[in-house]
């Protein structure tokens, strides 16, 4: 007998618990200044939340999301934010090709800490740099070359959006 009343795990789990609720808001923050004037939507899922926010591309091609997920992993939180979109290169003829465009993924990831109260301001301050930039990537590329034949053209594909696309 060890003397000690309730055992590490349990007070892990209610500590990791707690944490969750108490970082829900400030993610869910997050995800809104991402998109502001967009209504945030949050999901449980296993072992967590999951807070999704529509993304509107500049130039008005294919649909998209940003999702942030906070959940738990191992002994501390984890915090997921990913871009899934419908955006494939275009062929040619303007059909969409067999390429996702890649120039418009973006995925982050942070390790928390059970005692967090917040999530860190700079990675709040990464992400939304980030995904402003991966939304904008198409026409900041298209700017940076100027000759024809370096352009890029994107097409709305056929891959729904509603989950995030796995990254190895």
């Amino acid at each position: 007998m060890t003397g000690c009343t309730e055992s590490g795990a349990t007070t892990l789990q209610r500590d990791l618990e707690e944490a969750l609720e108490r970082l829900g808001p400030s993610v869910e923050s997050l995800v809104q200044a991402l998109s502001p004037g967009e209504a945030v939507s949050p999901d449980t899922v296993t072992g967590g939340i999951k807070y999704t926010i529509p993304m509107r591309f500049p130039d008005g091609v294919g649909t998209g999301n940003v999702a942030a997920q906070l959940f738990r992993y191992r002994d501390h939180l984890r915090l997921d934010v990913e871009i899934a979109h419908n955006r494939m290169f275009a062929r040619p003829d303007g059909s969409p090709s067999d390429r996702r465009c890649f120039l418009n993924d973006y995925v982050a990831s942070l390790k928390i800490a059970p005692s967090a109260d917040e999530v860190p301001v700079d990675f709040r301050r990464e992400v939304v740099s980030g995904v402003n930039a991966a939304r904008d990537a198409v026409q900041r590329h298209n700017r940076l070359q100027a000759a024809p034949w370096n352009q890029v053209h994107v097409v709305e594909g056929t891959t729904p959006v509603e989950e995030p696309i796995e990254v190895d």
